[in-house]
């Protein structure tokens, strides 16, 4: 059965029980790319609020000025919201990368103190401008890698901060690690984690959803949640607070332990799925590949573009009746919709793009049959 997520082995699941639970230092040593200081969280929303309690810390100012991209899952703004953070978005183009003439522009009025780029699905942002850009502002550079396996060319080399988030990647139910590239300050860091507190969320209903995944079969599965209601393509899921559970679970801590063994194969095989569908969607109209080259890093998801919001919600709608599994994005920031002329490209973005799952859970044939 095709899946969305990767799911565990039989083999991990007594990892949630038994077996060491790594340091944040041991268990980040994959992400890490020198001497960073680490610090763990259930997921990267989470460790973005972390450096706004760093700065506040660092600053003793109420709030920092933080830029996110305008392409940018509004859910994931929730922790620093409910810290009194508003935050300030800047627009990308077309091809996700950032608009540093309007950025210019916006700096006129205030420059940032911090600024977030995206490395999109896994594919490097552009890195080198960022920090072009946090030189003439003096702005913090943080790097949200939250779709990245781990370091490579253009990713994790450039930022002040940078996050990973393998909870999304590999059959663990939560973690994600933030890096300081300057590991002086650390106990600031770890005083602003402190702050956020000690709570982390459960792991046993994510454990029971991948042993049902696991054990009931795809066409049963399919028909007993049937009744379930099926997001359509424009649907946006309704913004609310997460649970205040920010830490790192125990139980995923010592899960975490083997990715580090995993991460190779899956950068491989991701590759290999990637390929497989973009050769079984060579005869689709009306969509094409978003990116037209061969992805330089491992990919998070296979993107497709169509041509408008009409052929997307089409193929979301057709792809969803045959049971193979398909995303758009999740949402736009209020901010981001109620200004439609700067923020174009991500509105249109949001209603062109689909979303296919290409993780090491899967393979080729699977997904030239599911999908071709």
């Amino acid at each position: 059965m095709i899946t969305q997520v990767t799911l565990p082995y039989w083999r991990d699941f007594p990892a949630l029980t038994q077996g060491p639970a790594g340091t944040d230092l041991r268990l980040a040593q994959p992400w890490r790319q020198d001497h960073e200081a680490a610090v763990w969280f259930s997921r990267g929303a989470w460790a973005l609020a972390a450096v706004v309690l760093w700065w506040r810390i660092r600053h003793k100012e109420d709030n920092p000025g933080l830029w996110l991209p305008d392409y940018f899952c509004n859910g994931s703004t929730a922790p620093i919201r409910d810290l009194g953070v508003k935050p300030r978005f800047y627009p990308v183009g077309e091809d996700l990368r950032p608009r540093w003439d309007v950025c210019r522009e916006m700096a006129a009025e205030g420059p940032p103190d911090l600024f977030v780029l995206a490395h999109y699905f896994g594919q490097p942002g552009d890195l080198a401008g960022a920090a072009d850009f946090r030189r003439e502002t003096g702005a913090f550079l943080i790097e949200d890698a939250a779709h990245v396996l781990g370091p490579a060319t253009g990713i994790g080399t450039g930022g002040d901060f940078i996050f990973y988030c393998p909870h999304k990647n590999f059959a663990v139910p939560d973690g994600a690690v933030l890096l300081k590239r300057d590991p002086e300050g650390e106990d600031e860091l770890q005083a602003a984690a402190t702050k956020l507190g000690e709570d982390y969320p459960g792991v046993w209903p994510w454990t029971l959803k991948r042993i049902i995944q696991k054990v009931v079969p795809g066409t049963a599965l399919r028909r007993l949640t049937s009744f379930r209601h099926k997001p359509g393509f424009h649907d946006d899921p309704p913004y609310e607070s997460l649970p205040w559970t920010p830490r790192f679970s125990p139980e995923a801590r010592r899960m975490m332990s083997r990715v580090p063994d995993l991460m190779a194969g899956a950068s491989v095989q991701r590759r290999i799925n990637a390929r497989a569908l973009a050769e079984a969607l060579k005869g689709w109209t009306g969509c094409r590949p978003f990116y037209t080259e061969e992805p330089a890093a491992a990919p998070y998801r296979f993107i497709l573009k169509c041509d408008d919001a009409t052929t997307a919600a089409a193929r979301f709608s057709a792809l969803q009746a045959r049971g193979c599994p398909v995303e758009s994005w999740p949402d736009l920031a209020p901010e981001v919709k109620n200004n439609p002329d700067r923020h174009a490209a991500a509105i249109q973005l949001r209603q062109t793009l689909l979303f296919l799952p290409v993780h090491q859970g899967l393979t080729e044939d699977e997904l030239r049959a599911g999908y071709g």
